[in-house]
């Protein structure tokens, strides 16, 4: 007995270097916390699927593979990440509609770009407060809407509302306020009556240090140009996300094209599903660009008339088929909030939408029950 007690213990010492070296070399387990995070990492980082990330598009809990039938692909530009899907008996004829379709929005946005040295924005800011400047119809169309809606809204939507970018500059780290001051100085020389437009196409900015941004009017025009490719190439059935707005037309087969309007608080919990025939939704929310400072919550959705981030409203969706004015609505409405923000809806025909307030509540206009099943309030 003491003869095999000592062979085990020796294989004992023989065998606990190997142990302890593979101990060593062994991941550590990971703590519930990084589980967390793990596990939650798929559902964020979705860089061609950009609707996970907004509060309209196609449910990313759960990706939808692409059928045989169908074709899909992205591109990054100005106004947000762009992702056209199709569905055509002829997918190599798809694909390149889908090329010549994001081609278009890239240079929609190019061109309305307030950042781009030469886009025609940047034209405007820079020379029309000291001389006519004369525009593309397509900017002039922009800008003729522009001032009606602005007029129609009693000033929340209004495009020289840009003026303020130099104050509210989310970009900066760390954030700094406007101060009050500032801010009225500003708030004095702004103002829709202060931008003039004449029959030639001229465009004039009639106060110094005024600027204009189309960029809620450029969002809508970028899908219907995209929407105009994919029609003119034979394509009849589409999906085509930018940002938090999309466009579509037709069916996936006999099933509408889906979508999926996250709480912008909590972009895992969907807020509502809504089935789509040849429309837009739009989306505009507090979440895009915010910063949290003293129990207060500063997002980049400017209301015009006061200089300060527009309050009470956390998003609002907007469904209808023309995509420049269905973009624009919907950030009008989250600067008027629910009551005359969904008036404001009542004015235009086949138009429709929702808003969800900051204390959770959802209020819709009457015929958006048509377009999805809405909870009467939300956890925020």
């Amino acid at each position: 007995m003491r003869k095999k007690r000592l062979s085990i213990a020796g294989l004992l010492l023989l065998t606990l270097p190997c142990w302890l070296q593979a101990q060593a070399q062994a991941p550590a387990a990971p703590s519930g916390k990084t589980q967390a995070n793990q596990a939650a990492a798929p559902a964020v980082q979705v860089p061609v699927r950009p609707a996970g990330e907004a509060p309209v598009g196609v449910d990313t809990k759960k990706p939808v593979d692409l059928e045989a039938d169908q074709a899909e692909e992205s591109r990054a530009v100005a106004l947000g990440l762009c992702t056209i899907r199709i569905q055509s008996s002829d997918v190599a004829k798809g694909r390149t509609a889908i090329t010549a379709a994001l081609h278009e929005v890239a240079r929609v946005s190019a061109k309305y770009d307030p950042s781009g040295r030469d886009s025609e924005v940047s034209t405007i800011n820079r020379d029309a407060t000291r001389e006519e400047v004369i525009v593309s119809e397509e900017t002039y169309s922009l800008v003729q809407q522009a001032l009606d809606l602005c007029r129609e809204s009693g000033g929340a939507l209004d495009p020289t509302v840009a003026s303020y970018d130099y104050l509210w500059n989310f970009s900066n780290k760390p954030f700094v306020r406007p101060l009050p001051d500032e801010v009225a100085a500003r708030r004095a020389m702004i103002g829709c009556k202060h931008l003039a437009i004449k029959p030639n196409r001229a465009v004039r900015l009639m106060a110094n240090a005024l600027r204009i941004t189309l960029q809620p009017f450029a969002r809508g025009l970028a899908l219907d140009k995209a929407a105009d490719v994919l029609r003119k190439q034979g394509i009849e059935n589409f999906r085509i996300l930018l940002g938090h707005d999309q466009y579509v037309q037709g069916r996936l087969g006999t099933r509408h094209w889906l979508a999926t309007v996250p709480n912008p608080h909590n972009p895992q919990e969907t807020l509502a599903q809504l089935y789509l025939g040849s429309q837009c939704a739009a989306t505009r929310s507090d979440s895009d660009r915010v910063v949290n400072r003293g129990g207060k919550r500063y997002h980049d959705v400017i209301d015009p008339r006061t200089g300060q981030p527009a309050q009470g409203v956390a998003s609002a969706t907007v469904i209808g088929a023309d995509p420049a004015l269905i973009t624009a609505l919907a950030e009008a409405v989250f600067i008027l909030g629910p009551k005359a923000g969904l008036q404001l809806l009542g004015h235009h025909k086949n138009v429709e939408g929702f808003v969800l307030d900051t204390t959770g509540k959802i209020t819709a206009t009457p015929g958006m029950s048509d377009y999805a099943r809405l909870p009467a309030h939300a956890n925020l």
